[in-house]
């Protein structure tokens, strides 16, 4: 053939020339069959990389026993747990003082390349790639896969080992986050708070907003709390947990838990009232529920008391008091079968919700302190002429009359011009709960100087007065803090149309440009008075309560919601 082919060339180059179209369509025929299965391949791994864990739960339930409603939960337990962590943020890598020249080449999400020169981001890039990387528990779904040839005892055995597996898979899925978040300390008590900031509040119209678990928004789980310190909120959590999977070594609390979460503390009586109020419009609006148990927290961390003052108003309207103290040693988390959190006070509560909120507040002390829930009532003198009842209620110490002998006398003698007016000076300090419960009941107008004393105006009938004094240099430097009792006056419906400020004629305070300084520097100062001012402020206020007072309506006086 080799001869043939040389003695003949051309008869060679013939034979060459029909046989290269078919070697080029064999080459082409390949080409299409391995893009064709390229394309079929690539498709289906795609498919079933995208649908993996559906994939995997679907196979189980198939080829495993048939499934019984505790497995189809849990499984269901299993997808809802899976937690999505945020995205690296690199807005903080885009300033350094780095004089490296070296360019480090990102690629966006559309395989675009983005140079960056800064040394730092780098850094900070594989910083926040570590700080990333997250152990979860590894979901083992082969111990699901039984034979349909098993008999049925070792299937019915083989199937509670899965759900045992399952639980403590869920578990161990259980994620703990700190239960105060700085990154909300300029907002503590706003929006999602710095109290379990993760978690959206219920929002209903009128009422102030809340978190309630289980419920639809928390996926039926249950609260859980860590509370290891009492010193530093950002050492405690909580997380959320189905009740058929809680923690390893958790304390279960059965019954309704109320947990008050604020800024400020449950001492003072006006900040301790303001995070106890919304509670009272929550169980009004629930048939007058009544909780087991009350958790109080301040920036996070546990607190064992409140104040003496607002133990008496709880028990007037919630009967007997157990605080959760935490006693568990240890990194204890407590569960609770039913809880309700408030971290905002009155929050998002409208003004006439109000109005009924602290009605039931002051009707249930009345009734706690054996005196009649609807009040004084009408109350006339021997002429017919209705009586207004004037009291004048001292404090000691900070912020008191400098001579309430002569702020007495004043009072005193505008009283005595009309008909019907008697006059009470108390000594709040020593007054009893109950008895200024009695006092403030049979009050129409009450004159104090600033103080949590005044905080008992709450106790008095809706539309009564309220005169407040302050010391000088409040009115200059003490901010928004110093109309904390207008505001409670017209949300326990009563009327504060004036106050008095002492006159500051000179600054004294060391530092006159430092507000914060100067306020520091009057806050605790005594009260003076001028003698003209009050006798006309009293006159007034006399004049506009009589008035009030004869137009009164006999069946004006609400009964308490809730007893």
């Amino acid at each position: 053939m080799v001869n043939q082919m040389k003695a003949n060339p051309r008869t060679f180059g013939k034979q060459k020339s029909s046989s290269q179209p078919l070697k080029f369509l064999s080459y082409a025929f390949l080409v299409l069959i391995v893009i064709f299965l390229y394309y079929v391949i690539g498709s289906s791994l795609h498919s079933s990389i995208d649908s993996d864990s559906h994939t995997l739960v679907s196979w189980v339930e198939m080829n495993s026993t048939t499934p019984n409603s505790k497995t189809k939960t849990f499984i269901s337990q299993l997808r809802d747990s899976v937690n999505f962590l945020p995205g690296i943020d690199l807005s903080s890598s885009s300033s350094s003082s780095s004089d490296e020249s070296e360019t480090w080449v990102f690629f966006n999400q559309k395989g675009e390349a983005i140079e960056n020169n800064d040394n730092s981001a780098r850094k900070t890039f594989f910083s926040k790639l570590r700080d990333s990387v997250n152990f979860l528990p590894r979901i083992d779904l082969s111990s699901s896969i039984s034979s349909s040839s098993l008999p049925a005892s070792r299937q019915q055995d083989k199937g509670k080992h899965e759900l045992k597996a399952l639980i403590t898979k869920l578990q161990n899925s259980v994620t703990f986050l700190p239960l105060k978040d700085l990154r909300f300390k300029k907002t503590a008590m706003e929006g999602h708070t710095w109290f379990m900031s993760s978690l959206n509040d219920t929002y209903e119209e009128n009422e102030a907003e809340y978190l309630y678990f289980p419920s639809e928004n928390s996926n039926g789980r249950l609260l859980c709390i860590k509370a290891t310190t009492r010193v530093d909120g950002m050492n405690n959590s909580y997380a959320l947990a189905w009740p058929e999977s809680l923690p390893k070594s958790a304390k279960f609390l059965k019954g309704l838990s109320f947990i008050s979460s604020t800024y400020y503390d449950y001492v003072n009586l006006w900040h301790g009232l303001s995070a106890f109020a919304p509670f009272v419009g929550w169980s009004m609006k629930h048939r007058c529920v009544k909780p087991t148990r009350w958790l109080f927290f301040v920036q996070g961390s546990p607190q064992k008391t409140t104040g003496s003052w607002l133990q008496k108003v709880m028990e007037g309207n919630f009967g007997d008091i157990s605080i959760e103290s935490f006693q568990e040693a240890g990194d204890v988390p407590y569960c609770f079968e039913k809880a309700l959190v408030m971290r905002h006070d009155l929050g998002h509560m409208g003004l006439n919700r109000k109005h009924e909120v602290y009605q039931q507040i002051r009707c249930n002390a009345r009734s706690f302190c054996a005196i009649k829930p609807e009040g004084k009532g009408r109350d006339f003198n021997e002429n017919g002429v209705p009586n207004i009842r004037l009291t004048l209620l001292m404090r000691k110490g900070s912020r008191s009359f400098k001579d309430p002998q002569a702020v007495t006398e004043i009072f005193r003698k505008e009283c005595a011009k009309v008909e019907g007016c008697i006059l009470e000076v108390s000594q709040s300090e020593d007054l009893s709960f109950c008895d200024q419960v009695k006092v403030l009941t049979y009050t129409d107008i009450l004159a104090s100087t600033h103080g949590a004393q005044m905080t008992n105006m709450i106790f008095m009938d809706q539309n009564s007065t309220v005169m407040e004094c302050f010391p000088k240099g409040w009115l200059e430097f003490a901010g928004i803090g110093q109309y904390a009792h207008h505001w409670l006056a017209a949300q326990s419906g009563m009327k504060h149309p004036d106050a008095y400020w002492e006159t500051l004629d000179k600054i004294e305070c060391p530092r006159p440009k430092d507000a914060s300084s100067c306020f520091n520097f009057y806050k605790n100062g005594q009260v003076g008075h001028n003698e003209t001012f009050f006798a006309e402020w009293i006159r007034s206020v006399l004049k506009d309560v009589k008035y009030n007072k004869e137009k009164q309506d006999a069946n004006n006086f609400a009964v308490c919601t809730c007893q």
